[in-house]
């Protein structure tokens, strides 16, 4: 009998769940954007369900009960059967006890729990276009502009998110080719300029210390001249780096803000051994080998700098390699998305770097091909260290030798 009473359970359970399965379907709701998608598998406690301040899930308030005429004819027909066995009698409560739990059940805190349990198991329903907007991330800014790139090339190549980031990546890389071809171009002209450049600084400081504003005016003129000769633009040397901050920035902000799950899709990388791009990379993979491709980019990018006439350049370089290692316990807090994002713009930028290295590709872009003996060496990490002391001594003595002369007593 026991066994009699479970089935009838499980038929009643089972009958109100397929009467109102698709009623109790969650829909996506988004009262600032009409064209959003649903999406089938978000939890109400999500960011972004916060941030619209309403629930996900629509339930129906309608109740599923069983009407109680049967349960009155029931317990009349037990009331009136007194030859009914006690085996019967067992029947009649169960039956009576399954009816009572209906009755007091009603199908939403039946359902409930059923649906947010197997919502915490499936996948979410592959991006689309206009669901970075519903999301409140596209947008007009840098960080907006990438995000909307890398919906459009996860919606129209369908490949997983961890190629999307790192196709994003490349194609924002490649957008700033030819700015980084014309910075070269500049970088490469004045490098044999380097001693006439650093002559004029010095002579118009003392040009500006004596107040002579004809001999300025004169000096600035030769010094355009010098630089209208050599074939370099100022303007373009100045904008460049303007151009590429922009991009640098949208890119770590933007990838960020996705990987802080207002993108769920990202929790599905499509790769076994980094499965979900919104946590950190547990094994450090990722944070020592940006570390490594960094100090790479640092070396490579180092060779088109002056560090003859400008030995300091070198020992910034030197700093920035020792920044990224200090960095290491930062970037390993970082969603592995983004760090996925960095590590394929500095790869990007050193395999750039190297290909405009190369004497054909030079001559081809019309950069010229600068000798070793005029660019000088990166300085090793111990000559920086003495470099560092020796400057802070010079300070100190400096500072010494101001001090004496202000508490030095004047002759009457």
């Amino acid at each position: 009998m026991v066994l009699s009473s479970t089935v009838i359970a499980s038929g009643l359970r089972f009958n109100a769940l397929r009467c109102y399965g698709r009623s109790l379907a969650p829909q996506l709701q988004s009262p600032r954007h009409s064209f959003a998608r649903s999406f089938s598998l978000i939890s109400s406690t999500s960011p972004l369900n916060r941030r619209l301040g309403q629930s996900y899930f629509v339930l129906p308030t309608r109740s599923y009960t069983k009407p109680a005429e049967q349960t009155s004819e029931l317990a009349a027909q037990a009331t009136t059967a007194e030859h009914v066995t006690g085996a019967a009698t067992e029947a009649i409560t169960a039956a009576e006890g399954v009816t009572d739990i209906v009755d007091a059940a009603s199908i939403g805190d039946v359902a409930t729990p059923s649906i947010a349990e197997q919502t915490a198991d499936l996948i979410p329903a592959a991006l689309q276009y206009g669901d970075m907007a519903a999301m409140g991330l596209a947008s007009w800014t840098p960080a907006g502009i990438i995000q909307w790139s890398m919906e459009l090339i996860n919606v129209s190549t369908g490949l997983p998110w961890f190629y999307t980031l790192i196709a994003g990546s490349l194609f924002w890389r490649i957008i700033l080719v030819p700015v980084a071809i014309k910075g070269l171009q500049n970088s490469a002209r004045l490098l044999p300029l380097q001693p006439q450049i650093l002559a004029s600084q010095e002579e118009m400081k003392k040009i500006r210390e004596s107040g002579d504003k004809l001999a300025l005016q004169k000096h600035a003129l030769k010094m355009r001249k010098m630089y209208k000769d050599a074939g370099v633009s100022l303007g373009a040397s100045a904008l460049a780096p303007f151009a590429q901050l922009p991009v640098a920035l949208g890119l770590f902000f933007g990838v960020r803000k996705m990987c802080q799950l207002p993108v769920p899709q990202l929790q599905q990388s499509g790769l076994e051994f980094l499965p979900d791009l919104t946590v950190p990379d547990p094994y450090m993979v990722l944070p020592l080998a940006l570390c490594a491709a960094v100090n790479l980019q640092i070396v490579v990018g180092a060779k088109e700098l002056n560090m003859k006439e400008r030995p300091e350049m070198g020992h910034i370089m030197n700093g920035l390699r020792f920044l990224s290692v200090a960095g290491i316990w930062v970037m390993a807090g970082l969603p592995s998305g983004l760090m996925v994002s960095l590590l394929t713009t500095a790869i990007a930028t050193t395999v750039q770097s190297l290909a405009l290295q190369w004497a054909p590709l030079r001559r081809y872009f019309g950069i010229p091909i600068v000798s070793e003996s005029v660019r000088g060496r990166l300085p090793s990490p111990l000559q920086t260290v003495h470099y560092l002391t020796d400057m802070y001594k010079q300070r100190v003595a400096e500072a010494a030798a101001m001090q004496k002369r202000q508490t030095k007593p004047k002759r009457r």
